[in-house]
């Protein structure tokens, strides 16, 4: 009796909730919406009851007498919607978007949902705001000699009104320099423009650059924006005077310098601080210059003022220069050229002392002072100068030996305009002593022009030493001999030439004969043998109407003569053409060389020799490289997924010398795909790529071949094979039970029970298949995502009965997809014991039920009964798809069977109860 109470309670309580869903009641969900004149905007509407909605509708109300205008919706399941609205996409959802043009666009706006028995209007208003656009303008103007800066920062077509700031340096501007002036002006769609003006001296401002700072709802942070403004800065001034020549006369050149002044200084300049100048100015990138000429004699010693005077001066600066006076100082000092300079110098008429018979003698007159130039004249004992005595510059040269009537009291007279200077000195004449002096010996070997020069020198011998040169028999050469003197010393040099070198050892000697000594000195010489030739070869290879080339190079370096080259390949002497040169070098030595050019694949792999025969060489030398073998191209292929494209790449690289454009795809019959070809060179090899783009349906489980075509007409070919991909289902994991169709025996959907009021549940599936990867979505019966994480669905939120529904989750890689859909419902502790009890009595029932039956079945032994089994029906709202990859698909209802299940359906009766088993 109790489990029977218990029954008819929990009944009671399911219809109970039935009606509650299934009558009039229902809900509408909406949002308060601000939108940007210019953009879309979304006018979200869902009906959440369970009434059945026959057309659903946007309208605007247009004036306040209840008049309004249709905007979208369905009406007797046709949608409709103006050209600037989109079509809902269903009954319960009518969210739609819409462009908003005007500020007109404002207003309220009605979703409304009707069903046979009621409707269910909401009304939301739309706010419509105006993004500004931020312009800057930079103007400035002079007024009374002062330079001003204007900066005009508007947010033109805002709304609302924005506000509008000023940052100077990152902060906001000081009232002491700085003025801001506000304007607004309002425009006929509804908009505004404020502007703000930021006005300024420039020499009270140091930063370069402003910024205007816009705030407005529809910009998420303040928009900032910058401009350039002009600055100035404080100059570097200077002064300066420079000597220059105009028509035989000097003059100062004084400069008044400023650099690095924004903008340019006002420069006076002034002489002595009280006499204007005729000037010169000139400006030169980011320097200025105020130049004035001055004769040299007349302002010797006067002071200039250069004057400067800038904005950024608190004050006038002044540069001051005192342009020099000038003088003159005299001396002398004695050069002898053949020793070298004395370091005595001789002032007033001090003695001169000179040694006799010395020669080119060189008295210099030392001249010290400022002045840019000067004259001098020179005399001796009140006359000429001597004969052998020249002024050349501001020396006294005696040319030839200096001889007794070159004694006397020299008298020289400097002057440049007024200013003059006097030197005057004696003279005087040392007395030669010959004493013998021997030689200083010294033999040298050295090699120039391909000859050997033997130098051989005696100096500084009083007297002159004579010296001959003594040969071995039969060896001759050129030979001559210097003769030079320096303060009374002489000194011989002779030279010999011989060949650069000998095949065998020669020697040479220098014979020198002097009173100094009691017998000849002789120095004696080896000349060098002959060095052998220095022999190299190398090849390198070149292409030429697309044949290799092997070009070989030997060079022999020797003494004269040349060397002679010979060729040949292997051990037989071929007829190989080659090309020869031979450079005589400033040392003497000869340098030969020989190219040899020849085609690669003919000589492939053979040695190439070339013979040099030399007189240095006791039998002709050879030397050898081998001709590289030719290597054919090394072809590949691979696949590629690409990563932004839905379409597949395959790629047939090749890499060879020489390699060309041969390489294609052999594909399929009547395919058509686009391929492109690059290629790329490392020296003489050449990389190329041939590329083929395809979707995966096209090729899916074949082979791609790609060829290269030889020039002889030999082909290579690489092959690719595209896998098989398939995607036979997607499983759910949690404890689910088979919701089937009423047609038929197969499950169109899984029914899941989820908890009520509980947060974080999760619905596991998996995707049965051999694809690589996949992108799994979820989606709701009304179209809207569902959040994953990995393979599962997640209910963040407590769930409840609004999350209640049928939901269809879809795995796809490429062009292979597979669904599944799941029944979720929402229950309760409750009513999952409930429930509970119901099953366990409807089961205890049923048992007993069948017992009975059976017992009766028996006895009666020839009676038997006849029971159509009838399918339960699930209230779905939505067509389902079945799980599967594309190439899967159900058989379709006939009308017989049609009409069957409708003649069963007429007669059942199906009690739908929630459970979660």
């Amino acid at each position: 009796m109790g489990c029977s109470g218990l029954f008819i309670l929990c009944f009671v309580l399911k219809v109970a909730h039935c009606l509650e869903g299934l009558g009039g009641g229902g809900s509408v969900e909406i949002t308060h919406i601000t939108a940007i004149l210019g953009e879309d905007v979304d006018l979200s509407c869902s009906y959440l009851g369970e009434s059945e909605i026959q057309s659903a509708e946007w309208k605007r109300r247009i004036n306040s007498e209840n008049k309004f205008q249709r905007l979208a919706g369905i009406v007797n399941g046709k949608p409709f919607s103006r050209s600037y609205i989109s079509q809902p996409d269903s009954l319960t959802n009518l969210t739609v978007k819409m462009k908003v043009t005007s500020v007109e666009a404002e207003g309220e706006y009605i979703c409304e949902f009707e069903s046979l028995e009621e409707q269910y209007p909401h009304s939301v208003y739309l706010t419509v705001v105006a993004r500004p656009d931020v312009q800057m303008l930079v103007n400035a103007e002079t007024i009374n000699g002062s330079h001003y800066q204007s900066v005009s920062c508007s947010a033109v077509g805002g709304r609302p009104v924005p506000q509008i700031s000023w940052l100077v340096a990152g902060r906001p501007p000081s009232n002491e320099t700085f003025a801001v002036g506000v304007s607004e002006t309002v425009h006929s769609n509804g908009t505004s423009t404020l502007s703000s003006i930021l006005r300024f001296p420039t020499h009270l401002q140091d930063e370069d650059s402003v910024a205007c700072v816009v705030q407005h709802p529809t910009l998420p942070v303040p928009k900032l924006t910058a401009v350039r403004v002009e600055t100035y800065t404080r100059p570097n001034v200077s002064i300066k005077a420079e000597m220059v020549q105009q028509g035989g006369s000097e003059f100062w050149v004084v400069s008044c310098i400023s650099s690095g002044g924004r903008p340019d200084a006002d420069i006076a300049l002034a002489l002595n601080g009280d006499e204007e100048l005729q000037r010169e100015d000139k400006t030169d990138s980011d320097m200025q210059t105020s130049s004035v000429v001055l004769p040299a004699t007349v302002y010797e010693g006067r002071n200039v003022t250069c004057v400067f005077d800038h904005p950024k001066f608190t004050h006038q600066v002044s540069r001051v220069i005192t342009l020099p006076s000038f003088y003159l100082e005299s001396g002398v000092q004695l050069l002898k050229s053949e020793l070298g300079s004395n370091s005595d110098d001789f002032q007033g008429t001090e003695p001169l002392e000179v040694q006799e018979g010395q020669r080119d003698t060189v008295i210099s007159l030392q001249v010290t002072g400022n002045v840019p130039h000067y004259n001098v004249t020179c005399k001796k004992d009140d006359g000429p100068l001597p004969d052998g005595v020249e002024l050349v510059g501001s020396s006294l040269t005696v040319r030839g030996p200096v001889e007794h009537r070159h004694a006397g009291l020299y008298e020289c007279f400097f002057s440049y305009r007024h200013v003059k200077a006097t030197l005057k000195f004696n003279v005087t004449i040392k007395p030669q002593v010959i004493q013998p002096v021997p030689p200083t010996v010294r033999v040298d070997l050295q090699t120039e022009g391909g000859h050997s020069v033997i130098e051989c020198s005696a100096a500084d011998a009083v007297p002159a030493a004579h010296m001959s040169w003594l040969l071995p028999e039969g060896v001759s050469g050129v030979s001559w001999f210097n003769f030079t003197s320096h303060n009374g010393s002489h000194s011989v040099r002779g030279v010999l030439l011989l060949p650069a070198c000998s095949p065998w050892e020669l020697t040479a000697e220098c014979v020198i004969n002097h009173p100094a000594f009691e017998e000849p000195e002789n120095r004696s010489i080896a000349l060098p043998l002959c060095a052998r030739p220095k022999i190299a070869i190398n090849s390198s290879t070149e292409w030429k109407d697309g044949e290799k080339f092997t070009k070989v190079d030997c060079s022999v370096d020797s003494v004269a003569p040349a060397a002679t080259i010979r060729w040949h390949v292997g051990n037989v002497d071929n007829s190989i053409s080659y090309l020869s040169q031979t450079d005589v070098r400033a040392d003497g030595s000869v340098s030969a060389r020989s190219s040899a050019h020849v085609l690669s694949s003919l000589y492939s792999g053979q040695n190439l020799t070339c013979t040099v025969e030399h007189p240095s060489l006791e039998a002709p030398e050879e030397r050898t490289i081998q001709i590289l073998v030719h290597e054919a191209p090394l072809l590949s292929v691979s696949l590629v997924r690409q990563q932004d494209s839905p379409l597949w790449l395959a790629v047939c690289d090749c890499r060879g010398e020489g390699v060309g454009a041969d390489l294609a795809w052999v594909l399929p019959e009547n395919t058509k795909g686009q391929t492109s070809q690059h290629s790329e060179y490392e020296g003489r090899v050449t990389k190329a790529r041939l590329t083929y783009q395809f979707p995966l349906a096209l090729h899916e489980g074949q082979d791609l071949t790609c060829a290269y075509r030889f020039e002889h007409g030999a082909t290579e070919k690489k092959t690719v094979h595209v896998p098989r991909y398939h995607i036979s289902s997607v499983r759910v994991l949690n404890r689910t039970s088979p919701l089937q169709s009423r047609y038929g025996g197969e499950p169109i959907a899984h029914r899941l029970a989820l908890q009520e009021r509980l947060r974080n549940q999760r619905v596991l599936l998996r995707v049965e298949g051999n694809v690589p990867e996949y992108d799994l979505i979820c989606k709701r019966s009304d179209g809207s995502f569902v959040q994953m994480d990995g393979v599962a669905m997640v209910f963040r939120s407590e769930l409840t009965e609004r999350d209640e529904g049928l939901y269809s989750c879809r795995a796809s890689f490429y062009h292979h997809t597979a669904t599944v859909n799941i029944q979720v419902e929402v229950t309760s502790e409750d009513e999952q014991l409930a429930l509970a009890a119901i099953i366990c009595i409807s089961s205890a029932s049923a048992i007993l039920l069948i017992l009975i039956v059976t017992l009766w079945a028996c006895c009666k032994g020839n009676s038997s009964s006849q029971y159509k089994k009838k399918e339960s029906l699930s209230a779905l709202t939505s067509l389902m798809q079945e799980p599967g990859s594309p190439e899967v698909k159900k058989p379709a209802v006939t009308e017989n069977t049609s009409k069957e299940y409708t003649q069963l359906v007429s007669y059942s009766i199906v009690l739908d109860i929630k459970s979660t088993v």
